[in-house]
């Protein structure tokens, strides 16, 4: 009897010791994560907008670029190739652990933030064990579930929140996917039983403004991935299998300045009247307003003087400068017939008026044409056992990896973005779920696995 209440005595000795090692180590990795992010989200990384296509860096871009190599490269790892890259993008390549042949995996994020809204002094808040109400900020607003910024709060309720101030963004946009991403790298460089093929990871720069792509280097990985996921994403229960096509177009028209009085014979050109009836050619059906699901539209943005060598405005010339959306190629063929068509027509109409187009600047590509066929069952299963189940859905707006698919077609496949734990983006409400970040590592490990026995 003695030696069966000493046995149960034993066995409950252990399995509180392992319980309460297993609640340490969790409260280990949570800290772990939670001063990763930290420090990333206290290191400011604004990108800005310019008028060029030439590829500014901010101070604290590269600042935040050198602390994530720096930080990899005392990771270790056998083998582990970690590159900065002159355009300061972070490029880490593990090579695989297997014998057999595996698809490889190149996965995404970015380490700029917005320039739409203040990211100087950032203060992020912690919050711990949230209550579930209403979180308010010192710099006078208030983060609620009851918002669309703060909806998601409700499902986070006992989870750590961290906020900024109120006076900046937080830079969860996307620093929660870098966070995710270097979480991962470091639990694949300390777990060599976890088996995997080749991963790759890429952190760019730009971003925010739509130039992820411009300082990418797609011969640092040599071959092309076979499957590409993309972790920035702001909604947690959907991931994209398609986007927008985006194409630019601008179109300038040249005046000729005449008195009116005298405008037949002295050949007025109005390049004001040209451009209005130009613009007006198109269908109000195509607009944005007027379009929402899987429709595409045409959309001018803007309607300015051009300006000369010396920076001053031409007043007799007008720019017109278009967006192109879509989903399907047959309505971006027809969407760019369209505008063919009202061009000659304007031509026809106005021939003192000289107009001219630039060539198309396909921004970013739909990920649909060239995403493989297995990979969105793979990201709703590696999701659902974790519990933030994801659902395939179709994105009017572009990603990294849209982008990346539009300047190197040939070296690059469409990929799926995911949730990244990003809340509140573009705005001082931004936030995260530290508990949420330490998920999509699990998520991105079961992908892996579910990758590697393909």
């Amino acid at each position: 009897m003695k030696k069966s209440i000493l046995t149960l005595l034993f066995i409950m000795a252990f399995s509180l010791t392992n319980n309460a090692q297993q609640m340490l180590t969790s409260k280990v990795n949570h800290d772990k994560m939670l001063n990763r992010f930290l420090n990333y989200v206290n290191i400011e990384s604004q990108s800005m907008y310019v008028s060029d296509n030439s590829f500014p860096m901010t101070e604290g871009q590269k600042r935040i670029a050198q602390f994530i190599y720096d930080e990899v490269k005392a990771l270790g790892g056998k083998d582990v190739k970690v590159t900065l890259s002159d355009t300061y993008y972070v490029y880490i390549d593990i090579p695989a652990n297997v014998k057999k042949a595996v698809p490889s995996l190149l996965i995404m994020a970015h380490m700029d933030v917005t320039p739409e809204a203040p990211g100087q002094g950032i203060k992020p808040i912690v919050h711990r064990n949230y209550d579930g109400g209403d979180i308010v900020l010192p710099g006078g607003i208030t983060l609620s579930p009851n918002t669309p910024q703060g909806s998601h709060l409700k499902n986070l309720v006992g989870k750590t929140i961290v906020t900024s101030d109120g006076n900046t963004l937080l830079g969860a946009d996307d620093k929660t996917g870098c966070a995710v991403l270097i979480s991962l790298v470091e639990e694949i460089i300390k777990n060599p039983n976890f088996k995997h093929g080749r991963v790759m990871v890429a952190l760019s720069q730009n971003e925010d403004v739509g130039m992820a792509a411009m300082g990418y280097d797609p011969s640092v990985f040599g071959d092309r991935p076979d499957v590409v996921v993309d972790i920035d994403g702001a909604d947690y229960n959907v991931f994209s299998i398609a986007n927008f096509t985006a194409v630019g177009q601008n179109y300038y028209f040249k005046g000729n300045d005449v008195h009116p009085g005298h405008a037949k014979e002295g050949k007025y050109g109005d390049a004001l009247t040209a451009a209005s009836y130009f613009l007006g050619l198109i269908p109000p059906e195509i607009h944005p307003s007027n379009r929402d699901g899987e429709q595409g539209y045409v959309h001018c943005f803007a309607m300015e003087h051009p300006k000369d060598k010396n920076g001053k405005p031409i007043k007799t010339d007008y720019e017109l400068k278009f967006r192109i959306r879509y989903f399907d190629k047959e309505e971006g063929a027809y969407q760019r017939q369209l505008m063919q068509l009202n061009l000659a027509k304007t031509q026809q109409a106005f021939p003192n008026v000289t107009i001219s187009k630039t060539a198309d600047d396909t921004q970013y590509e739909n990920i649909a044409y060239s995403l493989p066929d297995f990979l969105p069952p793979m990201i709703e299963k590696a999701s659902r056992e974790e519990g933030l189940p994801m659902m395939a859905c179709n994105k009017r707006g572009g990603t990294t990896s849209a982008m990346m698919v539009a300047r190197f077609p040939d070296a690059m496949p469409g990929g799926s973005g995911i949730y990244s734990g990003q809340q509140g983006i573009h705005s001082c409400y931004e936030w995260a779920c530290i508990d949420e970040l330490l998920i999509l590592v699990n998520v991105c490990e079961n992908l892996i696995t579910q990758i590697t026995d393909k």
